[in-house]
């Protein structure tokens, strides 16, 4: 599994020094990088135990902020997209089936918050659109499962706080098509 990890490390490597020069291969390999990363954390906590939950989830956390910040570096929707539905996944991956909600819902908040702040400089309506779908999903699927009404007031400014966040990223998303439009 340390093998597999350093590959993907060396194709984030290979490809951040092949952005200038051969800029759609350099992503495809640094994308390739991240999902080897993702893989081989998971492998290692789901598949052979070696991996404390906490570890894996930070570990992947870590993976989808990275991506991120290399996505925006590089102005590439495609890294952001998989930074971002790696980052949703992170938990879901490292789930050892417990009901923290407040702390799983915190950390969405804290990636809606990412997605937010990429739109007030980027127009990526695919990335709005992942963003707004893993939330609305993961939200149903656990409100499906695990809702109890007095869950009402640790549950319910989450989503409020979703909504504001979305209907911020769709208005900051039509302002900035609104000059486009007029030309």
């Amino acid at each position: 599994l340390a093998a597999v990890g350093l590959g993907g490390v060396a194709l984030l490597i290979v490809g951040w020094r092949l952005r200038l020069k051969r800029p759609g291969y350099g992503l495809m390999l640094q994308g390739g990088g991240i999902g080897v990363l993702y893989l081989t954390i998971f492998a290692a906590f789901r598949l052979y135990k070696m991996l404390p939950p906490e570890l894996a989830f930070g570990l992947l956390a870590g993976i989808a902020v990275f991506s991120a910040v290399l996505a925006i570096v590089q102005d590439s929707r495609s890294l952001a997209i998989t930074g971002v539905a790696g980052g949703f996944l992170a938990p879901i991956l490292a789930s050892t089936g417990g009901r923290g909600h407040v702390a799983l819902f915190s950390f969405y908040a804290v990636l809606n918050a990412g997605i937010l702040v990429i739109a007030r400089y980027k127009a990526w309506r695919e990335l709005n659109l992942i963003g707004f779908a893993f939330t609305f999903i993961i939200g149903l699927a656990w409100g499906s499962k695990y809702y109890r009404p007095e869950l009402f007031a640790s549950t319910e400014p989450f989503l409020v706080l979703f909504f504001l966040f979305y209907v911020a990223i769709a208005v900051m998303f039509a302002s900035r098509q609104a000059p486009q439009l007029t030309h």
